[in-house]
């Protein structure tokens, strides 16, 4: 068994979470030494990739807590709140970005992301957003009269 999970290791084709269940299962079964396990362990970790698994608990937490902190200093060094142009916009067409499918946590649309889909614009009120605005619509703020046309 050992040997198997070494040649999975090595594609680097798994989903971190998975696997080291996995690797646990077979050690509570006794088809893996102690030794083993912790190896196995430790080199899944090593070669997961990225856009096959989210990063474990700790690291989103910490992640969360700098991003928090950051829009926290923002907000308090932030004089006045965003004005409209002359033209009465907000924001610029060239802002917003078409909505891109989300593989996983490292690339999911978070809180002041601009997005277009449908000839409409929205910004992410949330952060982890994975869902365009018609799907998952609570989590956008349509900004479409808002926005700088380019006829302006």
């Amino acid at each position: 068994m050992y040997e198997i999970f070494k040649n999975m290791l090595n594609g680097k084709d798994y989903e971190l979470v998975d696997i080291l269940n996995k690797i646990d299962e077979y050690y509570i079964k006794s088809k893996l030494s102690k030794e083993q396990k912790e190896e196995l362990e430790e080199e899944a970790r090593q070669n997961a990739n990225p856009v096959n698994s989210y990063a474990d608990v700790q690291t989103q937490i910490n992640d969360l807590a700098s991003r928090i902190s950051a829009l926290e200093a923002k907000v308090n060094n932030q004089e006045e709140v965003e004005e409209p142009t002359e033209s009465g916009s907000k924001y610029n067409k060239e802002d917003f970005k078409p909505f891109a499918t989300v593989h996983g946590a490292y690339d999911c649309y978070n809180i002041g992301d601009k997005i277009t889909e449908n000839g409409k614009y929205y910004i992410a009120k949330q952060n982890g957003v994975a869902w365009p605005p018609s799907v998952y619509k609570d989590a956008w703020e349509d900004v479409t009269d808002s926005v700088l046309k380019e006829s302006e």
